[in-house]
């Protein structure tokens, strides 16, 4: 009986590699897609933040207006979270927002609860407050169009949530390869 001659590892993996053909795409739902390997880049179907909001519970000023500490603002509305106030904040003007409200037009930094007071219609300001300070400008995160997960990245917990904050609620991965292992001789 004539042996053949057996093959080194690394030339045999070499071979296996060479004979490999990429494997088919996909479209699963995001629940389906944890340890799949993305078959084309995602791109993002948002903007996120959506607008300029509000990081703290507080007041939508003018840095302006805050020129000389205490000062004290009309308040003229609010800016819950999700909604937006309808006016403008004019001079001497400001409006309570929490926690991802939009910060209102005419507003340029927002001064946090715990550094002011209030009375009725009108808050008192005691600390100063940098222009932009606690505003989360619109797109920060990421603006709709942009690739955030590229091809070939196996999803993990971080990537499919990166994915449902992108507004993408399906994603294309490669298909599972079907692997059969024969083993022949003594």
């Amino acid at each position: 009986m004539v042996r053949a001659p057996l093959l080194p590892v690394a030339e045999a993996l070499s071979r296996i590699r060479g004979a490999m053909q990429p494997v088919a795409a996909e479209t699963v739902a995001l629940p389906d897609a944890h340890g799949r390997i993305l078959a084309a880049p995602v791109l993002s179907r948002r903007t996120q933040p959506p607008f300029a909001m509000s990081a703290m519970d507080g007041y939508a000023v003018r840095a302006a207006d805050l020129a000389s500490i205490p000062a004290t603002l009309k308040l003229i509305g609010q800016a819950p979270a999700g909604t937006a106030f309808e006016g403008i904040v004019g001079p001497g003007e400001a409006v309570r927002i929490f926690t991802g409200g939009p910060v209102p037009q005419g507003a340029d930094t927002i001064v946090i609860q715990e550094n002011t007071e209030g009375d009725g219609d009108k808050v008192t300001v005691l600390k100063a407050a940098e222009p932009g300070v606690y505003i989360r400008p619109e797109g920060l995160d990421f603006r709709e169009g942009d690739c955030l997960l590229q091809a070939g990245k196996r999803l993990g917990a971080r990537g499919i949530a990166l994915a449902a904050a992108m507004n993408v609620p399906w994603l294309p991965v490669r298909r599972r390869p079907r692997i059969a292992l024969l083993a022949t001789g003594d």
